[in-house]
C-alpha cells in the first residue's frame, strides 16, 4: 500500500512538473519574426540570428526603410490605410559571432538603428504633409541613401564602435535628433472613389422562341472591362461561342427541285460573338459581397458558312437514274441585332491586396480586390434576314474572377 501510494505521488509530481514546462516548450516553437520594427524595443543579441557572411567581422545589421500602407478600422465599409514608414531591421540578415561581441558592440549597432529611426521621422512627416506615389518612392531612396552615408561616417569617427568616447558623441548627437523631431503622427490615406479593373472566364449563352429554332445554346469564353465611381459602373465584354445549328436551311432558299433545299450549312456550328456594355449601380456592398444591377445595350451575331446546292441526274453502277446534290458554291452568313439588356452582378470578394510599389499609369499605390463573379443576364435579339424572321431572348450567365483596381490617395 505505501509503496502504491508513493508511485502515485511521483506520476502526480511528473504530471506538474510537465503542466509547468508545457508554456516554455510552447513558446519555443512559436516562429521567430524575420523583421523587427525600431518601436518594438531596443537590439539584442538574439535579433542577429543570420549566418556571417564577411570574414573577419564580428557582426553586421541590416537594417532598411519601407513605406507600409497597413489597413486600417478593417471592419468598417470605406477601406482605409495608414500610410507608416518603418525602420526595420532584417534578423535573418543581421548576423553576430557572439564569442567575439560586447555590450559595446550591441550599442554600436543600436547607434546605426536609432539614426534609421530618425530618417524614418523625416520621411513620416514628409508623408503627412501630401507626398505619395512614386514621389514617396524617391524620398524613401533618399533618406536610405542618407542613411548609408551617415552610417559610414559613424564607423569612421568610432573606428566601427570600439571608440567609447566617440561612440557616446554620437549617441548624444541622435538622441537630440530624435527629440527634438518627436513622434509624428501615422496619416490615414483611403481608396480613390474611381475604380477600373478585368474579368474574364467562362459562361453560356441559350436562345429562346424563335431564335431556337435555328440555333441551340452554347458555351462561351469572356472578357471584359470595367470602371467606376463610387457605386456607379460601367461595364463592357466581349463573349465568344460555337452554337449548333436547328435548321440546316435558315434562309429556306429553294432549289428547282421541290422539297430539295437549295442551299444548307457547311459545318455543324456556327460562330456567335455577343459584344454588350452597360451601366450599373451597386445596391449592396459590403467587405466580402456586393450586387450591382445594370442595364445597356448588346449585340448578338452568329456567323457561318454556307453551300448552294443544284441537283443533276447520274446514272449509277447499276444503270439507275439517281438525283445527285451538287456544290456549285460556298459563301459566308452572318445575322445581326443591336438590342436592350439586362444583368446582376453578384460579387464574392475573397481576397484585397496593396501593391508595394506605385502604379505607374496612376503614380500611386493601389488597392486590388480579387472576387468571382456571377452574372445572369438577358438581352433582346431580333434577327429579319433569316426566313422566316425570327425573335426572342438571349438568356445567358457568366462565372468571371474580376480584379479591381483603386487609388490610394491621401485625403
Amino acid at each position: 500500500m505505501f509503496c502504491r501510494m508513493k508511485r502515485v505521488k511521483l506520476i502526480l509530481s511528473l504530471i506538474v512538473v510537465m503542466l509547468m514546462a508545457m508554456p516554455a516548450t510552447m513558446l519555443a516553437q512559436t516562429p521567430l519574426a524575420k523583421y523587427k520594427k525600431w518601436s518594438e524595443g531596443p537590439l539584442i543579441w538574439a535579433d542577429f540570428r543570420g549566418k556571417s557572411v564577411v570574414e573577419g567581422v564580428p557582426s553586421y545589421l541590416k537594417a532598411t526603410l519601407s513605406i507600409s500602407p497597413e489597413e486600417y478600422e478593417p471592419g468598417s465599409k470605406v477601406a482605409s490605410y495608414r500610410l507608416a514608414a518603418e525602420a526595420i531591421a532584417n534578423c535573418e540578415l543581421s548576423f553576430a559571432d557572439i564569442d567575439k561581441v560586447d555590450d559595446q558592440r550591441l550599442r554600436y549597432h543600436q547607434l546605426q538603428f536609432d539614426v534609421l529611426e530618425y530618417y524614418r521621422r523625416r520621411l513620416q512627416s514628409e508623408l503627412n504633409s501630401g507626398v505619395s506615389g512614386l514621389e514617396a518612392e524617391n524620398r524613401l531612396r533618399h533618406y536610405q541613401m542618407l542613411f548609408a552615408d551617415r552610417v559610414d561616417q559613424i564607423a569612421k569617427n568610432t573606428n566601427n564602435g570600439s571608440s567609447d568616447s566617440k561612440l557616446q558623441e554620437e549617441e548624444y548627437l541622435v538622441r537630440n535628433q530624435l527629440e527634438e523631431l518627436g513622434l509624428p503622427p501615422v496619416p490615414v490615406i483611403h481608396a480613390s472613389n474611381f475604380s477600373y479593373g478585368i474579368y474574364a472566364g467562362l459562361g453560356g449563352v441559350f436562345p429562346t422562341s424563335s431564335i431556337s429554332d435555328d440555333f441551340s445554346g452554347c458555351a462561351t469564353f469572356i472578357i471584359g472591362l470595367t470602371g467606376g465611381y463610387r457605386r456607379l459602373k460601367l461595364k463592357a465584354d466581349i463573349s465568344f461561342g460555337q452554337p449548333n445549328f436547328n435548321n440546316d436551311n435558315i434562309f429556306n432558299v429553294p432549289s428547282d427541285i421541290p422539297g430539295k433545299p437549295g442551299q444548307g450549312n457547311t459545318n455543324s456550328y456556327a460562330t456567335y460573338l455577343g459584344i454588350g456594355t452597360s451601366l450599373g449601380y451597386t445596391v449592396l456592398d459590403t467587405k466580402r459581397f456586393s450586387i450591382t444591377p445594370s442595364v445597356g445595350g448588346y449585340w448578338s451575331s452568329y456567323g457561318w458558312n454556307v453551300a448552294n446546292y443544284n441537283y443533276v441526274t447520274e446514272i449509277d453502277e447499276e444503270g439507275n437514274p439517281q438525283l445527285v446534290q451538287k456544290v456549285v458554291n460556298t459563301e459566308k452568313r452572318s445575322i445581326n441585332d443591336f438590342g436592350w439588356m439586362a444583368s446582376i452582378d453578384f460579387d464574392i470578394k475573397f481576397h484585397k491586396h496593396v501593391g508595394d510599389t506605385p502604379f505607374f499609369l496612376t503614380g500611386q499605390r493601389e488597392e486590388f480586390t480579387s472576387s468571382i463573379r456571377i452574372s445572369p443576364f438577358v438581352a433582346k435579339a431580333k434577327f429579319d434576314t433569316t426566313v422566316p424572321a425570327v425573335d426572342g431572348y438571349i438568356v445567358g450567365v457568366t462565372l468571371t474572377y474580376t480584379g479591381i483596381a483603386r487609388a490610394l490617395r491621401l485625403e
